[in-house]
């Protein structure tokens, strides 16, 4: 029951993400992709305690991830979300990066 609702977090922070991640800001002239990199910070830190939370959770949860992007990408008329321009690419390989850093990351060994 803990790795379905595990999985079920990983396709909500996906989605979530995936709207969040258009937000910029715009400072001196420069658009700054605040609402990616938000995307991707909750993305490390849910995925980080869900190993915390359970042996392989990280791993669940990025398998619920996975799940949300692809069934987003693979949609008939492919994606409303996530668009093929530096602002989506930057948010699927950013949120990426840092759902494999997250399953990666040793354990914490406590004496």
């Amino acid at each position: 029951m803990r790795r379905a609702a595990l999985v079920a977090l990983g396709l909500y922070v996906c989605v979530v993400g995936a709207i969040v991640h258009r937000h910029v800001g715009v400072v001196g002239g420069v658009e700054w992709p605040w609402g990616a990199a938000l995307a991707a910070a909750v993305t490390y830190v849910t995925a980080v305690a869900a190993g915390v939370l359970e042996r392989r959770g990280a791993a669940w949860f990025a398998l619920g991830w996975a799940v949300g992007l692809l069934s987003l990408q693979w949609s008939p008329g492919g994606s409303y979300l996530v668009a093929a321009d530096w602002l989506g690419w930057g948010f699927t390989v950013s949120s990426l990066g840092v759902v494999v850093l997250a399953v990666l990351k040793p354990p914490r060994v406590v004496p």
